[in-house]
Parts: structure tokens; sequence; C-alpha cells
């Protein structure tokens, strides 16, 4: 009796593991992701991927059951599952470190996931990894200020540009946030025509879904005609037009009339055709882009001041768009800066600038 017993007792235990073990090594990927027409948030669990049809979490044993797909900018958490050829309390650990949100756990962390991107490790391990390190140094990056900040802005958009080249064929979700932030740096750093680039080979992916696309495409527009380069603007705007609908076709009517006037010239014209054009809506989204391409025709007109209040009505009135608002603060630093001569207002919105940046 006592041997049935034991012996009962055993496989029980062996059960217990062999469950635990399969529940350790079937963790997934959690994503909570924000609806933006009345602010709540929803959870999905499963495998977080990236493919033509949208950005999505596939569920079932094999993750082959794609989910709702939804726009990666509207992410607000993510937790990454199992990693391929990664020990999980490894990835638990630096998660914790980062949690800290100290410089010193934030070097410790990047450096933790460097050792684990080993050769060898499955794209999607390896992809993830890299990802997070660029990640952490650039958050350390967004804590300096000067010319230290200067030379490792610069060194972070290396990396980045690295990571979009490594990974250009063997594509993932990270794709998406790695661009971003390092357009933002090349934006803050004044590298408009390298940013517009940035997001031009993005667009280029073939896995990117069509509605990402659209995003990246009115990017690299905005990015061009503040780099003056209004001929590729123009032709794109016009492309991505025939197809857009809503308020971001609004969005493209106007850069299309910023991109006209300034090959033309005229500035002014250009200005009172966006106002027009700005009367027929009352989405936040296409007045911001029209206050914005307002002042950089100012701006290409040599009229910094009359910049500066279109950037200020961005920054304190049409600022639902972080984005916008964060490219409206880094242009009043250089109007400030350079324009005016204002030492103190360009003090004032560098200092503000480092302080939105923790809004990414």
């Amino acid at each position: 009796m006592k041997r049935h017993v034991i012996r009962g007792l055993v496989m029980l235990g062996l059960f217990a593991a062999v469950a635990t073990t399969v529940h350790a090594q079937n963790v997934v990927d959690s994503v909570e992701v924000r609806n933006r027409k009345d602010g709540t948030t929803k959870i999905y669990s499963g495998q977080f991927k990236v493919t033509p049809a949208g950005f999505q979490v596939f569920s079932g044993e094999k993750f082959d059951k794609p989910g709702d797909t939804f726009s990666p900018d509207d992410i607000v958490k993510l937790s990454i599952g199992d990693l391929p050829g990664v020990d999980r309390s490894s990835i638990n650990a630096l998660r914790a470190k980062e949690d800290k949100k100290t410089t010193k756990d934030y070097t410790e962390a990047a450096a933790g996931y460097k050792a684990l991107a080993k050769a060898g490790l499955a794209d999607r391990s390896r992809r993830y990894l890299e990802y997070k390190v660029n990640a952490l140094n650039h958050k350390l990056v967004d804590e300096l200020d000067g010319k230290e900040w200067q030379e490792k802005a610069d060194k972070s958009i290396s990396d980045w540009k690295g990571f979009q080249a490594d990974y250009k064929n063997a594509f993932g979700w990270e794709m998406w946030p790695a661009v971003r932030g390092m357009t933002r740096l090349q934006i803050e750093r004044g590298k408009y025509d390298d940013a517009a680039t940035s997001w031009e080979k993005l667009r280029a992916s073939a896995e990117l879904p069509p509605d990402a696309k659209l995003e990246a495409g009115l990017q690299e527009i905005d990015l061009r005609i503040r780099s003056k380069v209004y001929a590729n603007a123009s032709i794109l705007a016009e492309d991505l037009f025939k197809t857009a609908a809503g308020p971001r076709k609004e969005r493209l009517a106007i850069y299309l009339l910023a991109a006209k006037a300034g090959s033309d010239g005229k500035y002014g014209d250009g200005i009172d055709k966006i106002k027009a054009e700005m009367e027929k809506t009352k989405d936040p989204s296409v007045h911001a882009t029209g206050y914005a391409m307002m002042g950089e025709l100012h701006l290409a007109n040599n009229k910094p001041r009359d910049a500066m209040w279109m950037c200020l009505w961005v920054e304190t009135v049409v600022n639902q768009d972080k984005d916008e608002v964060f490219k409206a603060i880094s242009r009043l630093a250089g109007i400030f800066e350079k324009e005016l001569v204002d030492e103190e207002q360009a003090k004032k919105y560098r200092e503000k600038l480092k302080r939105y940046r923790s809004a990414f």
C-alpha cells in the first residue's frame, strides 16, 4: 500500500514538474493597445508580429491565428514572452533592472542584453535583444545635454542606422520604434533630410502594412519640406493623395500646398492657401500640420518671428500629437538660438525639449 502511495506521489510530482516546465517555456507576449476613439486599452496575449496585413498578436498553440490589427503608435505597453535560445530568467532580471529607471540600471541592462545576443540565435531573439541594447542606450542619451548629448546622440543615430540595415531582410515589429527613435534624434539634431531618408527606407519594406506605409510616407513628406526638398515631397504627396482618406488626406492637401509654395518661392500665397484649406476641417491633426507648414514657409521666407508664432500655436493649442509638439519645440529651440538670437529663450526650449523626451 505504501509503495503505491509513494509511486503515486512521485508520479504526481513528475506531472507537476512537467506542467511547470511547459508553462515556463510558453510565456507569451503581452501587448496593451490604446483605442484612439475612447482612450480605453485592451491587452492581447500571444506572439506579436508584423505582417503585410498589419501589426497584430497571433494566438493558438502554433501562433498561427491572427488577431486584430492596430497601429504600432497605439501600443501602451509591451512585455515580450519567450525568445528561442534565450534564458527566461535572464530576461526577467534585465527587465527588473529597467523598471528601476536609473542610469546605472539602464547601463547594466543594456550590457546584459548585449551579452545575451550571441551568434546563432534565431532572428526573432537576436533582433529583439539588439533592439533593446539600442533602446536603452538611447534612454541614456536622453538624460544628457550640451556637447556630450550631441556626441552621444550622433552615436545613437549611427547605431539605429546599423540596426535598420542589419534587419531590412529579417523585418520585425522592432523596426517601427527603432525608426521612431532614430528620427526623433535626427530631428533634434536638425538633420531633417536624414530623418526623411530613414522613413523612406522603412516605407520601402515589403513587410510593412499599408496603414503604416502611409504614416511613414506622411512623416517623410513633412521632413522633406522642412529640409526644403520640395520636389520629392510633392511627388510623394501626390502619389499618396490618390488613395488616402479622412484627416490624412486633408494633411496631404496641406503638404502639397506647402511643397508647391516652397518650390515656387511664393510663400505668402502658399500660407493663404493653407489657411483656407485648414478652414475646411476641425481635426486637430490637420490644424497642427497646417500651422507647422506655415511656420516652415515663414522660415524659408526669412521671417523667423512669424515662424515662431506658428510653432508656439502647435505647442500650446493644437498639441494632441506628441510628434508634432516635439518638432515644434525643437524648431523653437533652433529659432531662438540661431535666427532670433535669444539665448534665454533658447535655453528654456532646450530644457523643455530634454524634459519632453520622456514622453516617448
